[in-house]
C-alpha cells in the first residue's frame, strides 16, 4: 500500500505542466521573409523613384529656364554695352544709364566694374549683388553660369564694356532661376510616402518577429534549468521556423532531463525504502511526513512546483541514514551518547546524497535541516530561525509528529493529543511557532491525513505500525 503511495507521489513530481503547444508546422523558408523583403523593397523603391523623378525633372527645367535665362541677360547685355562707358562717363551717370535701362526689369541684378574691379554702379538689387556660389554649371550663351545665392538659382553674364579709349570695364547681369512650383508639392508626396513606407515597415517587421522576445525568455529560463516554457508559434517563415525547433529541442531536453532525474530519484527511493526494511515497523514514515507536509504547504498557498520539492523533500528526509550503521539504525532499545552521535550526521549525510543529483539542491536542503531547531539547538549546523529553510521547519514538525504517534519496538505510540501538546509546548524553542500552532490548530480542527477529530470518530488515537527513533523535543 504504501509503495503504491510512494509511487504516485514520485510520479505527480514530474508532471510538469506545459502551455499548449501548437503542432501544425507552418511553411518554413524564404516566403515570410521574401513578402517582408518585397514590402520593404516596394515601398523604399517608390519613395526613391518619385525623389529621383522629382529631382532629374526638376533639374531639367531649371537647365531650360537656365539657358533661356541668359539668353534674355545676353540681349540686355548687348544693349547696356552700347550706352555704358567707364571712361567717359562717371558713377552718376553709369547708375543713372543702368537704372533707366532696367527699370521694367526689377528681378535683373546689374553692376558695373571698373578696370581696377571696383564697382562703380549697380541697380541696387541686393539679394543678387552678393558672391555667387558655382552649381552645376552647364554651357549657356555668352559665357553664362549658374550658382547660388542664399538659396537662390542664380544664372549670371559677364560682358566687357568697350569705349572709345578700348576697354573700359565689365557688366555683370545676374536674374533669379524661378521656383518650380510643383517640385515642392512632388517633395512633399514623396516624403509622405516615405513615411507611410516606413510604418508600414515597421508594423510588418513587429509582426514578422514579435516571437522574437518569447524566443529570449524561452532560452533565458532554459539557461537557469527551466525548460517548461514553449514559444507561440507566429511572424515570418524563419522565425516560426525557429521557434518551432527551439519548442522540439526544448521538449527533447526537457523528456531527458525528467527521465534522468526520475532515474536517479528512483534509485534514492530504493535506498531509502532499504533504510525502512531493515525494521518492519519504519514502513511508510516518510510517506506520512510527505503527507503532513504537503498539507501545511497548501495551506499556506504554496504553488506546484514549491509543493513538490516539499513533498519529495519530506518523501527522501531521512535517506541519510543509509551512511547509520545497523547496530545503530536498527537497536531495539535507547541510543547511547556514542550511537546518538552517529544517527546525528544523517541530515547532513543525506544532503550530500540529494545534493549531487542535478536539479535536487532544495530537496537536499529539506534532508539537512529537518532536524534543526528554532532555538538554534538542533543539528548538524545548529542554525536558528529563519535561516532555516521554511521546507525544512514544516518537516521536522511532521517529523516529530509522526514519530511520536507511532509505535516503536521500544514505546507504544502517543495519543494524538499529548502529541499536539508537546508541540503546542515546543513552539519557539523546538519549532518555528507559527508553524507549530498552525499544524496543531489544523489537526485539531479535523483538517488533513490523521487529524485529532478523525482519529476520535474511529475510537483510535494511534497509526499502523511504525518505527522511528524519537524526535529531541524537551
Amino acid at each position: 500500500m504504501w509503495e503504491e503511495a510512494d509511487n504516485s507521489v514520485v510520479s505527480s513530481s514530474f508532471n510538469h505542466p506545459r502551455q499548449a503547444q501548437t503542432k501544425n508546422r507552418h511553411q518554413v523558408g524564404f516566403l515570410g521573409s521574401f513578402r517582408l523583403r518585397g514590402a520593404l523593397a516596394v515601398g523604399m523603391m517608390a519613395a526613391v523613384a518619385v525623389l529621383g523623378t522629382t529631382k532629374w525633372l526638376e533639374h531639367r527645367e531649371n537647365s531650360a529656364a537656365s539657358i533661356e535665362l541668359a539668353k534674355q541677360l545676353v540681349q540686355h547685355a548687348d544693349v547696356l554695352q552700347a550706352q555704358l562707358d567707364t571712361n567717359r562717363q562717371s558713377s552718376v551717370e553709369l547708375q543713372s544709364a543702368i537704372e533707366y535701362a532696367l527699370a521694367n526689369l526689377p528681378q535683373l541684378g546689374a553692376q558695373v566694374f571698373d578696370l581696377s574691379g571696383e564697382v562703380v554702379a549697380s541697380n541696387g538689387v541686393s539679394n543678387l549683388l552678393s558672391e555667387l556660389s558655382l552649381k552645376y554649371p552647364h554651357p549657356l550663351p555668352a559665357g553664362g553660369v549658374v550658382g547660388e545665392i542664399g538659396g537662390l538659382s542664380v544664372v549670371e553674364v559677364n560682358r566687357q564694356l568697350l569705349g572709345e579709349l578700348g576697354q573700359s570695364g565689365t557688366l555683370r547681369l545676374r536674374i533669379a532661376i524661378p521656383t518650380i512650383t510643383w517640385s515642392a508639392g512632388v517633395n512633399k508626396l514623396a516624403m509622405i510616402a516615405a513615411a507611410i513606407s516606413f510604418l508600414l515597415a515597421w508594423l510588418v517587421l513587429g509582426r514578422a518577429f514579435r516571437a522574437l522576445g518569447d524566443i529570449h525568455f524561452s532560452l533565458a529560463r532554459a539557461a537557469k534549468s527551466d525548460l517548461c516554457h514553449r514559444v507561440p508559434i507566429g511572424g515570418c517563415g524563419e522565425i516560426r521556423g525557429i521557434a518551432n525547433e527551439l519548442n522540439d529541442t526544448l521538449d527533447g531536453l526537457d523528456d531527458g532531463t525528467v527521465k534522468i532525474q526520475k532515474v536517479y530519484v528512483d534509485t534514492v527511493l530504493a535506498l531509502s525504502r532499504t533504510v525502512e526494511a531493515k525494521d518492519r515497523y519504519t514502513s511508510g514514515h516518510s510517506q506520512r511526513v510527505a503527507k503532513y507536509c504537503v498539507e501545511m504547504g497548501e495551506w499556506l498557498g504554496f504553488d506546484y512546483e514549491r509543493l513538490e520539492i516539499l513533498r519529495l523533500g519530506a518523501l527522501l528526509h531521512d535517506i541519510g541514514k543509509v551512511a547509520v550503521p545497523d547496530s545503530v539504525l536498527c537497536k531495539p532499545g535507547p541510543l547511547d551518547d556514542d550511537e546518538f552521535e552517529e544517527m546525528r550526521r544523517h541530515p547532513m549525510a543525506g544532503d550530500r546524497i540529494l545534493g549531487a543529483i542535478p536539479g535536487l539542491r532544495d530537496i537536499a536542503d529539506i534532508a539537512r535541516s529537518h532536524h534543526e531547531r528554532w532555538d538554534g539547538k538542533g543539528y548538524p549546523l545548529g542554525v536558528a530561525g529563519e535561516s532555516i529553510p521554511l521546507e525544512g521547519r514544516i518537516c521536522a514538525i511532521a517529523d516529530a509528529y509522526d514519530a511520536m504517534v507511532t509505535k516503536r519496538s521500544y514505546k507504544p505510540a502517543m495519543p494524538l493529543e499529548k502529541a499536539l501538546g508537546i508541540i503546542q509546548k515546543d513552539a519557539g524553542s523546538h519549532f518555528d511557532p507559527e508553524l507549530a500552532k498552525l499544524f496543531v490548530s489544523m489537526k485539531r480542527n479535523g483538517k488533513g491525513y490523521k487529524s485529532l477529530t478523525a482519529a476520535t470518530e474511529m475510537g483510535d488515537n494511534r497509526c499502523p505500525d511504525v518505527h522511528h527513533p524519537p524526535p529531541q523535543v524537551s
